[in-house]
């Protein structure tokens, strides 16, 4: 894969993702259960949070810094989309919404300015533990788009 391609991936999951989100009134939107309790509001505040630390990993990376908040176990995973759901099920469709398209913003921005190389040598940072950094990038965009996007068609 290349960084081209790699952004047509992500603009294509992002594309699919909106076209299903596209389908659907602002009530059910908000209405719990589209995925255990969490609304379709719930699922984009989710989203847009682990789009949000993408966005701050890649700010650390342009600065030559140590990314924050790595996360390394699923339990840590778990922990963080806990804290995040408490900390946004209260917020208002509109602000989730206007905040999940901001973020997708900024994190096209911030990809355009990362080095192919960065992206994929799985020895570039040690802190990816001999990962590429892409399969940070492609689980938290259109591998994680997929992941949502049925429980929002239903």
């Amino acid at each position: 894969m290349t960084k081209r391609e790699l952004l047509e991936s992500i603009q294509k999951g992002r594309g699919e993702f909106e076209a299903a989100l596209a389908k659907l009134s602002p009530e059910q939107m908000v209405a719990p259960g589209a995925m255990g309790e969490w609304s379709v509001k719930d699922i984009l505040g989710h989203v847009g949070m682990w789009e949000s630390r993408l966005v701050t990993t890649l700010y650390a990376i342009e600065r030559g810094a140590t990314p924050p908040g790595l996360v390394h176990t699923q339990a840590e995973v778990d922990k963080i989309n806990a804290e995040s759901y408490a900390e946004q099920r209260d917020r208002p469709l509109e602000r989730v919404l206007a905040d999940f398209h901001a973020v997708h913003k900024q994190l096209l921005k911030r990809l355009d300015t990362v080095k192919e190389s960065d992206l994929f040598d799985p020895k570039r940072f040690k802190w990816t533990e001999g990962e590429p950094l892409a399969k940070l990038v492609t689980g938290d965009t259109f591998e994680h788009y997929a992941e949502h996007r049925s429980a929002i068609e239903k």
